[in-house]
């Protein structure tokens, strides 16, 4: 397998399609820094799929794209393409050449291809496998290798090592499953805490789940008794409800008659009250004329004052214009003076200006002739510096061999410092391990402090676990009384809905008729009147009081639907009903009059105000309420009533009750009666109450999961304190070790040190030659100094007379400055009198125009007080006309102010009528409220019998059909046969419902986390195992790999090096796979040393044997280097490059270079520039043609 060639386009700097063909042997790839040569080898990196962007010198994936120049527009992706020959079928593909193609986009897909078929990058690394190629492997060996192997950190060199040895995927290994055993055993301690804590809870379970099952079946059968019991007693109240229907259906007939002689005469009365508003708004509109006519005299008179008024500034105005025709006469005289006095100054100025110009001519001239010396003493200067730079020349030529010695001398003495640093450091680290050993017995106490630290810290977690663990407890107990609450609150929203679907509380004759409309979709029948308007909280008990059944009353659109319903009731004796008509029904409204009583205190308002309601249902809302008014109290209402004449009907908050006429109906409300408008409220009040209380509920449960949270964290700490305080006793033991450790590695140090000083004497003398030369370069040059001394006198005589001719010249100069603005200042005084001289005549025409003006506005006055005179006596005739109206006007208001005197006296007769029959009309009430009070009580008892149902069980009339006996029961002993079942219940205490089927659940729990438990400690022995297994193929491969590597290192170094002698030593033969690596070289003609002590270029060298080493162990077909030789002197080059020809006859070699010695070597050279900035270009040349 042979590497053939590489094409890119749009891979970083290379935007243009480049290809890149590379022959046998070795082809080197040259170019300035920064022209882009580096990319090539991260091409072939990338395209044998790196994914990381870091070591493609980039921040993503998308940085690889050609990013665009100012020139260029950025590309949308980039491809790589790798051709091998494959002629030897090395790669296993039936084809004589294999490219391989990676391509990238900017949104970030990614696609790979095979001979331009697309595949996976699996599919690509699978293809390479075990040929030595590969992002992984050293068929691409950058400066970066080198900087590892040179590294003073031991795991950066171990590393390389590593990896030469092909255990880098055992110890990866080996980690994940150092994570899995961790992670297994943090399982295992969790699940035993949880089994112990379960263990706990199962006894007292099993006792809870025994008790249980008692309860229920008792439960069970008092259930059964108790929904009998309310059978027998819903039915014989809702016969006894029946009973009173019937009777409350009279009574509502015979005052439906008394309403309807009472509103005839209350449409008498209305009548004349809407004469007497009608007289009233015509008075108010004769009071308004009255008014007008009063705004019509005034005006007249206002328009006479003004009139006088705009005579009056008329005079004014004519004396102001006078007086300023006076004043501008004066004006224009001053011009006149001012403008002869300015022609006089322009004369004298003009010849002043004559005289200046011919004193500034003279001074230029004298000016011109001193920068004429200037110029000649500046030439006769510049020629002896000329002569002066010449010598100085000479002496630089001097000057630079002393630098150069200098600079030789300086890079001895900055060796010298290496050395000594050398032994400096060496001498320090020497001081520090005698520190380390003295000072292990200190880092042991420190140690076993830290110990102790860790036990209390893991007792405090234990005390925070056992606290947490009580909090978690009482979030639990807070969490189930919410949810009970909640249940409670649901069983009674539950209760509330089914009595309204059901429609209990309401006469059985409205729940006929409701129910007969919704089954035949009788749109026409509205419903109930409750059912219609929203009541306040506050005034519920005064609304169910004052309607009583009469809100039990069906709306409807018209009469025909009322008689319909009628006709239902009467042909299936289902009882009476009362209907209210939209169509007929009628508005009732206070008067004013009455409405005057509203603004006494106490008083809150008239009922069908207070209410809430859709507009079409007014009518039937106000026939009801619109003459009912609602008070705080008995006592107020008292004074209302008063007040109003006992014409209206009022009740109070408490529910009492006046009626029109005066009787009245008060007393205690029962709190078993059935309140409608109550029950509807307090469902709305109960959904609200369940949705902010499941926010509650939730609430509670996020801190009883926290805290369980808190509790498992907790645990877990326990479990890592426990693991830290495992960890410190091993320290302990390892400070121990690394004493003995210590001791042997200051006796190593001792040899280094003496070796180290004998190289620095040899220095020394070296440095005494040098300086020897530097003395009698420095002689020579002082000679040439005395010279320099005797020229520079000489100039500086030169520039002190060249500055006195320029101060000279600056004088004559600053008098040409002088002259030349006076003769500017002379000019611009000159032109400003003749601006004034302008001014002067433009303000006298302007001032005479004006005049003329003010003479015709004179006439305009003249003309205008003749026209107001007229004017005025024309107003004061339109005066008198409007005074006369106006007395017109009175005289009308007076003739309806007594009219509406007698229709007054007319409406008092019909109120004293409509008293009488108020007055009967509250008899017949106060019979029917009684009835309604009876047939309350007997609905109050019915609601109780049924909400303790509920409360208790969760049942409705219908859903207790289900529980009937087949037999009647006997009350009285059904009674005491509950009452002993109630006794046995609460005997048994508190009692957990849930208790059977939580221990089932726990025990279920309890099982399967003990079958868990046995899956994690088997899983446990077969990680110990696997590591085991790894550790030991780990060392027989490294032993084996390091062994091979130390013989191939030792012939490499050899061979580059020309002789000498090179080893690899692992520190600590027993412990291979942690133990330091050190590399011990001997160039030619020097003494065994460690790597460290080598020059730079000896150091570089020898990094490159290692490499070259580690290639013949894992060989690969090709090896692209990218300058890795940059830091071998002239002669190292020529060693690493005699080498790079002799195993390029096994390995094909792609060299980024810019060494010449490897340049030479190469068999082809690519040139690598940039031509356009930005843009990388490529030009080739085969050295074997052009050498021929």
């Amino acid at each position: 397998m042979r590497l053939k060639k590489l094409e890119l386009y749009g891979f970083k700097s290379f935007a243009q399609r480049t290809e890149i063909v590379f022959n046998e042997g070795i082809t080197g790839i040259v170019g300035p820094n920064g022209s882009g040569k580096s990319n090539i080898g991260d091409a072939v990196r990338w395209v044998l799929g790196e994914q990381s962007a870091r070591t493609l010198r980039g921040a993503n994936m998308q940085d690889v794209i050609f990013n665009g120049t100012q020139r260029r527009k950025p590309l949308n992706y980039c491809e790589v393409s790798l051709v091998f020959d494959n002629g030897d079928r090395a790669l296993s593909m039936d084809c004589a050449e294999v490219a391989v193609t990676r391509r990238v986009y900017r949104s970030g897909e990614s696609e790979y291809f095979l001979n331009r078929s697309a595949c996976r990058l699996k599919d690509v690394i699978d293809l390479f496998r075990d040929t030595g190629v590969g992002k992984e492997g050293y068929s691409i060996i950058g400066q970066g290798r080198i900087d590892d192997i040179l590294s003073r950190k031991g795991e950066d060199r171990r590393l390389v090592f590593e990896e030469a040895a092909g255990i880098v995927k055992f110890r990866a290994r080996k980690e994940e499953a150092d994570k899995k055993l961790a992670r297994t055993r943090d399982n295992m301690s969790r699940v035993t805490d949880i089994m112990d804590e379960m263990e706990h809870r199962l006894a007292p379970l099993e006792e809870q789940a025994r008790d249980a099952r008692i309860y229920l079946e008792k439960s069970a059968k008092l259930k059964e008794l108790d929904l009998n019991l309310f059978l027998v007693r819903s039915e014989k109240m809702d016969a006894r409800l029946r009973e009173l229907d019937s009777d409350l259906q009279a009574m509502r007939s015979i005052l439906d008659q008394a309403e309807s002689a009472l509103q005839e005469k209350t449409e008498k009365r209305d009548a004349c009250q809407a004469e007497i508003t009608a007289l009233d708004n015509r008075i108010t509109e004769a009071h308004g004329n009255l008014m007008a006519g009063m705004e019509a005299v005034h005006a007249a008179q206002d328009a006479v004052r003004t009139l006088e008024e705009r005579r009056r500034s008329r005079r004014e105005t004519r004396e102001r214009i006078q007086e300023e025709i006076r004043t501008a006469a004066e004006r224009m005289e001053e011009l006149e003076q001012l403008f002869r006095k300015t022609e006089g100054s322009a004369g004298t100025g003009s010849e002043a200006l004559k005289e200046q110009e011919k004193a500034l001519e003279q001074a230029r001239r004298a000016e011109e002739s001193a920068r004429a010396e200037e110029t000649e003493k500046e030439e006769t200067l510049e020629n002896r510096k000329a002569a002066m730079m010449e010598m100085i020349n000479r002496r630089s030529a001097m000057l630079s061999d002393q630098t150069r010695l200098k600079t030789m001398l300086q890079t001895m003495e900055s060796r010298r410092e290496e050395i000594q640093e050398t032994c400096r450091a060496m001498a320090e680290e020497a001081s520090g391990l005698e520190a380390a050993f003295g000072e292990a017995g200190s880092r042991l106490k420190r140690e076993e402090e830290e110990q102790n630290r860790l036990e209390t810290e893991l007792r405090k977690v234990r005390e925070a676990l056992d606290a947490a663990d009580q909090a978690v407890i009482l979030a639990r107990a807070r969490y189930d009384e919410k949810l009970k609450e909640m249940r409670d609150m649901e069983s009674r929203q539950r209760l509330l809905d089914e009595m309204s679907r059901e429609m209990e509380g309401y006469a059985g004759s409205v729940r006929n008729v409701v129910r007969y409309a919704r089954e035949r979709r009788m749109e026409r029948v509205r419903g109930p009147l409750n059912q219609l308007i929203s009541v306040p909280r506050k005034y519920e008990t005064a609304m169910d009081m004052v309607l009583g059944m009469t809100q039990q009353n069906v709306v409807t659109e018209d009469e025909e639907t009322a008689k319909t319903l009628i006709d239902y009731l009467r042909q299936n004796h289902l009882g009476r009903a009362t209907f209210l008509p939209m169509t007929s029904v009628r508005s009732k409204t206070l008067n004013a009059g009455e409405r005057e009583a509203l603004k006494l205190p106490g008083c809150l308002g008239v009922a069908s105000e207070l209410v809430s309601f859709d507009e079409e249902y007014r009518g039937i809302v106000e026939n009801l309420l619109g003459r009912t008014v609602v008070a705080q109290d008995l006592a107020s209402g008292i004074a209302i009533m008063r007040r109003g004449g006992h014409s209206f009907r009022l009740v109070t908050l408490q529910g009492d009750v006046m009626h029109s006429g005066g009787s009245m109906t008060g007393g205690s409300v029962s709190s078993r009666t059935v309140n409608l408008f109550s029950r509807e409220r307090e469902l709305k009040e109960l959904t609200e109450k369940l949705t902010a209380g499941q926010g509650e509920l939730e609430a509670l449960l996020k801190a009883m999961k926290d805290g369980q949270l808190r509790k498992d964290q907790l645990k877990a700490d326990s479990a890592e304190a426990l693991e830290a305080l495992h960890q410190q006793e091993i320290a302990v033991a390892r400070e121990t070790e690394r004493k003995q450790n210590a001791g042997e590695e200051l006796k190593i140090h001792g040899m280094k040190l003496r070796d180290t000083e004998a190289a620095r004497e040899q220095l020394m003398e070296s440095i005494l030659q040098i300086r020897e030369q530097l003395s009698m370069v420095t002689g020579t040059t002082e000679q040439s100094d005395a010279e320099r001394e005797a020229m520079e006198k000489e100039v500086a005589e030169l520039q002190e007379s060249l500055a006195a001719a320029r101060e000279k010249t600056e004088t004559l100069a600053e008098e040409t400055v002088r002259l030349t603005l006076a003769v500017n200042d002379l000019r611009h005084e000159l032109e400003i009198m003749e601006r004034d001289r302008d001014r002067y005549v433009q303000d006298r025409r302007r001032m005479e125009q004006e005049q003329a003006g003010r003479e015709k506005n004179l006439t305009e006055l003249d003309s205008g007080e003749a026209e107001d005179a007229v004017r005025e006596e024309e107003l004061r005739k339109n005066l008198d006309g409007v005074r006369k109206e106006q007395a017109a006007r009175e005289q009308g208001t007076a003739s309806l102010e007594e009219k509406r005197s007698e229709r007054q006296r007319f409406l008092a007769d019909i109120l004293r009528e409509i008293e009488e029959y108020h007055q009967s009309y509250s008899r017949d009430t106060d019979r029917m409220h009684r009835l309604e009070l009876n047939r309350s009580r007997t609905e109050g008892d019915l609601k109780t019998l049924r909400e303790r149902i509920w409360n208790t069980y969760e049942v409705t009339y219908a859903g207790a059909e289900e529980y009937r006996r087949k037999t009647p029961i006997n009350v009285t002993e059904a009674d005491r046969e509950a009452a002993q079942l109630s006794s046995e219940i609460r005997a048994l205490g508190p009692v957990n419902v849930r208790a059977v089927e939580e221990y089932a659940e726990t025990r279920t729990r309890y099982d399967e986390l003990l079958t868990q438990r046995e899956d994690l400690e088997k899983a446990e022995a077969d990680l110990k195992q696997l590591i085991e297994q790894l550790l030991i193929q780990m060392r027989e491969t490294f032993v084996e790999q390091f062994t091979q590597l130390q013989g191939f290192f030792s012939e490499t170094f050899v061979r580059l090096f020309g002789g000498g002698h090179a080893e690899l030593i692992l520190t600590d033969p027993e412990d291979p796979l942690n133990c330091p690596i050190e590399i011990n070289a001997q160039p030619p003609g020097k003494k065994l040393q460690l790597l460290s002590l080598l020059s730079g270029g000896e150091r570089t060298l020898t990094a490159i044997a290692i490499l070259f080493a580690t290639l013949k162990l894992k060989p690969s077909p090709f090896c692209i280097l990218d300058e890795i030789e940059a830091a071998l002197d002239d002669a190292n080059i020529g060693y690493f490059a005699d080498y790079l020809v002799e195993y390029s006859r096994s390995t094909q070699f792609v060299v980024v270079t810019h060494r010449k010695g490897t340049m030479e070597r190469a068999n082809a050279l690519y040139g690598v520039a940039m031509e356009e900035q930005g843009v990388s270009k490529m030009v080739s040349v085969s050295l074997k043609d052009y050498q021929e």
